[in-house]
């Protein structure tokens, strides 16, 4: 008898381990995902973390170019200012860049590099986590998929390529409405609050939630098209738009196809997904310091990369100057939430200098370019003070990257 309950007991505790470890299985990836984005911003890990996200969250390749493509190097490089002037106080670029987390710089002037110096361990070979830079590729994207005719126009409304939204706040808005961040669906985008709706976006990401599903319970705050309010959400519409009209390929594939490839692209890319394989186009994108700067002169020349019109000369434009009054800069324009002006994901300075415009992301990631000085700069970082110190704001880093366009 007891060696029959022996055995039972034994049968059980077996039976007990294969459950445990194949629950451990099932939930192994979400636990990674879970610790690594509730850690993302850790100052002691954030360095570490913005170069390595990819190899801790799903994601999709993009490849290399069969034929990289390397900037030359410049005779004359560059060195940086000694300081710059933002909101009148004058700040020590140096220590300025100490500050803010910086991890990369690099510099291309007349297409040639000037300046490339990297910090906290990246190297030229190291991908980045680009944040909202994610949102200016899934915008050159959309303007190829136009060119393509796979989209058919920027008034097209979202619930031609996503019905599924036609019960959430997106019912009415067009394409244009969510390049232009004036979907006017309710939304709060402050990171430094805990309970906004980006947070818990976030978490839902990081418990493998579908963001198709999240998005679909957004309510509509205010007629879109008339509002200039950001919303990460807005971005995401437009990537999922692009990735329902480009048909069998993902998103990654498509930019591989269409950007990686005919860019001369030295390194390979990863782009986060969900779990129903959808990339983060509002902010997913992890790409080398130099690859980066191959789409800001992509854009310096008007789209053109060599004999290749890679991007409309007019997308270029429309998606870098502001074209209705609710996207015009100002401290005083009543028709948007911001002083900075706005376009197909890029922003404009509020005093802009040399027809510059810039792309920008969370923590300080920038790609910068200014057509009348020949300039890109790109720059990454790492700020582990982002939501609380002013230090690190877009204003500074846009009064730096002048300060340098302008002693050229």
């Amino acid at each position: 008898m007891k060696s029959h309950r022996s055995k039972f007991r034994s049968a059980i505790l077996l039976l007990g381990l294969i459950v445990s470890a194949a629950l451990i299985l099932q939930y192994a990836p979400i636990m990674q995902r879970v610790y690594a984005l509730a850690t993302l911003a850790d100052a002691d890990k954030i360095a570490r973390n913005f170069m390595s996200i990819g190899e801790r969250v799903p994601v999709n390749l993009i490849a290399p170019s069969s034929t990289p493509y390397r900037f030359a190097e410049s005779s004359q490089t560059i060195e940086l200012p000694a300081s710059f002037v933002s909101q009148q106080i004058t700040n020590s670029t140096e220590e300025f860049l100490q500050q803010t987390g910086s991890t990369g710089m690099l510099i291309l002037r007349n297409g040639k590099t000037v300046y490339e110096r990297y910090w906290q361990g990246m190297q030229a070979n190291t991908t980045h986590i680009s944040f909202s830079i994610a949102k200016s590729f899934t915008s050159a994207l959309i303007g190829i998929a136009i060119d393509d005719q796979l989209i058919g126009s920027v008034d097209d409304p979202v619930v031609k390529y996503l019905p599924e939204l036609e019960n959430s706040g997106y019912a009415n808005a067009t394409l244009a409405d969510c390049l232009e961040m004036s979907g006017g669906v309710l939304f709060n985008e402050d990171y430094g609050d805990k309970k906004s709706d980006i947070n818990r976006f976030q978490k839902n990401y990081a418990m493998g939630g579908v963001m198709s599903e999240f998005i679909s319970k957004l309510t509509s705050q205010r007629e879109p098209g008339e509002f200039n309010q950001y919303n990460s959400m807005d971005a995401q519409v437009a990537g999922m738009v692009l990735r329902a009209a480009i048909g069998e390929q993902s998103l990654a594939d498509y930019m591989q196809e269409k950007l990686w490839q005919p860019l001369g692209a030295q390194d390979e890319a990863q782009w986060l997904i969900d779990s129903d394989g959808m990339e983060l186009a509002l902010g997913g994108l992890n790409v080398t310091l130099r690859d980066y700067a191959k789409f800001g002169q992509l854009f310096l020349q008007n789209g053109q990369w060599g004999k290749q019109q890679i991007i409309s000369a007019d997308w270029v434009k429309q998606s870098t100057e502001p074209h209705a009054p609710h996207l015009m800069p100002g401290d005083d324009n009543p028709l948007s939430s911001q002083a900075f002006g706005y376009a197909y994901f890029w922003w404009i300075p509020i005093e802009p200098y040399g027809n510059d415009f810039f792309a920008s992301g969370i923590y300080n990631q920038y790609i910068y370019t200014n057509p009348e000085k020949s300039l890109v700069i790109v720059k990454t970082s790492a700020n582990p003070h982002f939501t609380q110190d002013v230090l690190g704001s877009k204003m500074a880093y846009v009064d730096l990257f002048q300060t340098i366009a302008k002693g050229l």
